[in-house]
């Protein structure tokens, strides 16, 4: 099972308004305490944190993901990660992977909604993964197939480049993908890529589209149950399987690249 969260931040630090803000994620928001909770209660029910190049190792070599098995991934870069989910991780000593936008460590001056180089330079030396997440953050399945290309293989450069150390993971953006996107993620050399899909167990086939399941604070919803019963997961993985479908085959027009 991959997790995917966003923020991790007290609540009174969330901006005003900013649950009702879809495009930066405030509405998955968890406090440090939540964070924490999640994490161990998780560790006492008997799952285990691996990292995600654990996972894909297991996969390519088992051909599915370990019963049990847990990853941690957080999209989009933010500096809440850095400053109280990263502590609650050392604390637990759980691994996790953070997928950046590359534009925001590119800019003259730094954002402060954002990690910076430095910050990014700490995680890696605490044993954290960090994967692209583009270079812009564009829906990828509208864009230009050349423009496409530039936003994944020129964010693993930029990576590359800034950490002096191989970047094999990417998250699509808002899990915007189809056929054409997973090929350009493939072919730009990315070990796997990870979606907003799920739930469903991974294996060999979905090393492109890596199904990721989000849980509440509390771990007490009814989703939360149906996301962590194993029977659940199998059961109603057809309709994980129907949405994927209408992914891959989704091919809208894309605007062409600019001259």
């Amino acid at each position: 099972m991959i997790l995917l969260y966003h923020h991790v931040a007290p609540l009174d630090r969330v901006p005003k308004n900013g649950a009702g803000d879809h495009s930066e994620g405030w509405h998955f928001n968890h406090s440090p305490e939540a964070f924490e909770f999640q994490l161990s209660e998780l560790q006492q029910r008997g799952y285990h944190f691996v990292s995600l190049s654990q996972l894909i190792h297991e996969i390519r070599a088992t051909g599915s993901e370990p019963e049990g098995s847990v990853v941690i991934t957080f999209d989009d870069g933010w500096i809440d990660n850095y400053t109280y989910a990263f502590p609650v991780l050392k604390k637990l000593k759980i691994p996790a992977t953070f997928f950046v936008v590359t534009n925001f460590l590119r800019q003259n001056t730094p954002s402060s909604t954002r990690m910076n180089l430095e910050q990014l330079h700490e995680l890696s030396a605490h044993g954290m993964t960090i994967g692209s997440h583009t270079k812009t953050h564009p829906d990828l399945t509208v864009i230009s197939s050349d423009e496409a290309a530039q936003e994944i293989a020129g964010s693993k450069d930029d990576l590359q480049n800034a950490l002096e150390r191989p970047v094999d993971f990417l998250a699509y953006p808002g899990g915007g993908f189809n056929s054409r996107v997973a090929d350009l993620a493939r072919e730009a050399g990315y070990r796997a890529a990870c979606s907003v899909l799920g739930p469903k167990t991974n294996d060999q086939s979905s090393l492109y589209w890596l199904y990721r399941d989000l849980l509440t604070p509390g771990l007490d919803s009814l989703g939360d149950r149906y996301r962590l019963s194993r029977i659940a997961r199998k059961a109603f993985a057809f309709r994980v399987n129907r949405r994927l479908k209408q992914r891959l085959q989704n091919t809208p027009h894309s605007r062409p690249a600019a001259k």
